[in-house]
């Protein structure tokens, strides 16, 4: 779970087409309130070129991940936030990488 999740989950819960569950505003309020002290809270020191990637980034740190497999050019070419996430034991890369590191 990440904030960004969060934030959707709590918009979702509100469309019209969910009411007949008919989930108030305190049962919304209620969920935030449990699910926010385990949301994870990372500094980055450095801004991503898409911010659409954030969520992606928290959760791989967040998580331990050792890498962030991705064909995305956003975080591949991105040499500051490559470099910040190796310094924090997370390696961008792309699928050939993986496989060229598994075999």
């Amino acid at each position: 779970m990440t904030w960004e999740l969060a934030d959707e989950l709590s918009r979702v819960i509100r469309r019209p087409k969910l009411a007949r569950y008919r989930i108030s505003e305190a049962n919304v309020a209620s969920l935030l309130a449990l699910v926010a002290p385990f949301l994870p809270t990372i500094e980055l020191g450095v801004a991503p070129r898409d911010p659409a990637d954030v969520p992606v980034i928290t959760a791989a740190l967040d998580g331990g991940a050792d890498a962030i497999v991705t064909g995305d050019r956003d975080l591949l070419d991105d040499a500051g936030l490559r470099a910040r996430l190796e310094d924090r034991g997370v390696r961008v890369m792309t699928p050939r990488e993986l496989v060229d590191l598994l075999s």
